[in-house]
């Protein structure tokens, strides 16, 4: 059973016009992304978002994701909102580190009796 060279014209066709569409449609999807402006924050901004004071920001910079936009060791220090709720993901407390595994602290007797409890109650 031969195929129809008219069958053949329009599958091909079919196809050309489906890739068309789908590069259309991720050259769209590009270009938001492209035009999406960078935006980033100031010290100031990022210690009243995490309430501490911008020297803490400062002293905490390379660990919240700082770039720096100036000039010189001195330069304006820009971050990422993203990258600083990462760092504070991080950061969060009872959560076990890569590599450890969680477990529940145990208390240990120190052998202490309060001074108040007379020597010999056995129960206490």
């Amino acid at each position: 059973m031969a195929v129809e060279p008219a069958a053949i014209a329009g599958s091909q066709a079919a196809t050309e016009a489906a890739a068309e569409a789908i590069a259309r449609r991720v050259a769209e999807l590009v270009a938001d992304r492209i035009r999406e402006p960078v935006r980033l924050l100031n010290t100031r901004t990022v210690a009243r978002m995490l309430a501490v004071s911008e020297e803490w920001v400062r002293e905490h910079a390379a660990e919240l994701g700082a770039i720096r936009v100036g000039d010189g060791p001195k330069g304006a220090l820009r971050f990422d909102a993203a990258r600083v709720r990462a760092a504070l993901e991080r950061r969060r407390l009872g959560r076990p580190k890569e590599g450890q595994r969680h477990r529940p602290r145990q208390r240990r007797s120190r052998g202490l009796v309060p001074a108040a409890v007379p020597a010999d109650v056995k129960d206490w």
